[in-house]
């Protein structure tokens, strides 16, 4: 996952993929300003996120790998472990597997959105609604995916995403490479499948309009397009050629954009313009309808922030039109500094101002993550992986 998160948004091949409009929306969801993306750490605490609770994910993953082998060990459960002993069934399971795969996540997925409509609860009856609200959702913040996001679940999603792998060993005997060839896809399939790329890259072009659009695509097409029986398929292809959703009824109620950037463009056809502005066309930008300031040479657009600013709209409204770099940087610098801007507006730089020679805006630290948790996991898969080496 990380060499994918490299090849993808670190190396010289982001801006080619960018520049050729391959990535499917072309904010970059990680450094919105800069468009720079770090190996571990972002200004909008999306990648440390993403990698806390992908690393959660492969962690459950191998617990019930031990859990399952512990079990056949100690003949709990059938096993066999020659492969050729029984061709026949050997081979049909392993390729019935694909199937039970994609089927299994279909409806493992569907079941966590809602059933009837998104605004009901368990008193309606509506499991689905209830597992989006409390468990779901937090998928969802990745409505601008990458590669981490695949395995970004909560920890009861990756339950229910697992089951996949446990569940067959508890009703039919299986050789250990079944279990293992199903653990290893449900381990590595969400990496391209999430990266946000056409070909070359993941090319998960449905699935990416899943997590931008929310209630269409929930499975994938191979081998059976379950979304296009149930009405909820939405082919990226038109969607991009004509702005339609080609799903039913009921799956274009339920459609919305994501709750906390719901300015977010979709398409690269759709993303404001970012040009040079001189300070006196940013001095026009001074209503409360139409608000506009200067950070570190950044045009930001903050008109729909004004309302939501916690020091209240006269401190943003005084200051509109100007630049505010200096007074931003002596209230806000201990506090989080630019990456406010980030958390708080996301796409809200419209442009840079001509002809500035100050500062750019400072690169985010190591410290203060907002999952400080990552780095220690990561010590600890590599303790593991080197403990069962000695086994």
């Amino acid at each position: 996952c990380n060499f994918w998160h490299y090849f993808t948004y670190v190396s010289s091949m982001y801006d080619s993929f960018v520049d050729a409009g391959l990535k499917y929306n072309p904010e970059n969801q990680y450094e919105p300003s800069t468009g720079k993306a770090g190996m571990f750490t972002s200004s909008t605490g999306h990648l440390e996120r993403e990698i806390t609770f992908s690393t959660l994910g492969w962690l459950q993953s191998a617990l019930w790998q031990c859990i399952f082998t512990h079990l056949w060990a100690s003949a709990m459960l059938p096993v066999y472990t020659d492969f050729w002993a029984y061709p026949a069934y050997s081979l049909f399971v392993l390729w019935g597997i694909a199937y039970w795969r994609e089927t299994h996540f279909y409806f493992a997925h569907r079941g966590m959105h809602p059933w009837w409509d998104r605004e009901s609860g368990l008193l309606s009856g509506d499991v689905g609604a209830f597992l989006y609200r409390h468990v779901h959702s937090f998928h969802h913040k990745s409505y601008n995916p990458g590669p981490w996001s695949g395995l970004c679940m909560h920890p009861v999603e990756h339950f229910f995403y697992y089951s996949c792998v446990w569940l067959p060993p508890l009703l039919i005997s299986v050789h250990p490479l079944h279990f293992l060839y199903c653990k290893f896809h449900l381990d590595i399939a969400p990496i391209g499948g999430h990266d946000g790329m056409d070909d070359p890259g993941g090319k998960g072009d449905f699935h990416y309009l899943h997590h931008a659009k929310f209630e269409c695509n929930y499975g994938v097409p191979f081998p059976i397009n379950l979304d296009k029986l149930f009405g909820t398929w939405a082919d990226w292809e038109t969607y991009k050629a004509t702005g339609e959703l080609s799903v039913g009824e009921w799956a274009k109620q339920q459609m919305h954009e994501p709750e906390d950037a719901k300015r977010q463009p979709l398409l690269a056809g759709a993303a404001a313009t970012e040009r040079s502005w001189s300070m006196d066309e940013v001095a026009k930008h001074c209503t409360r309808d139409d608000c506009f300031l200067v950070l570190y040479g950044q045009v930001i657009n903050i008109t729909d922030f004004v309302s939501k600013h916690p020091g209240g709209e006269a401190v943003l409204l005084s200051n509109a039109g100007k630049d505010t770099t200096e007074k931003f940087e002596r209230i806000h610098a201990k506090s989080g500094g630019f990456q406010l801007v980030a958390k708080w507006i996301p796409g809200g730089v419209v442009g840079e101002l001509r002809g500035w020679n100050g500062t750019k805006p400072p690169v985010p630290s190591v410290h203060g993550l907002k999952y400080p948790g990552a780095s220690f996991l990561f010590l600890l898969l590599a303790a593991a992986a080197a403990g069962a080496q000695l086994f």
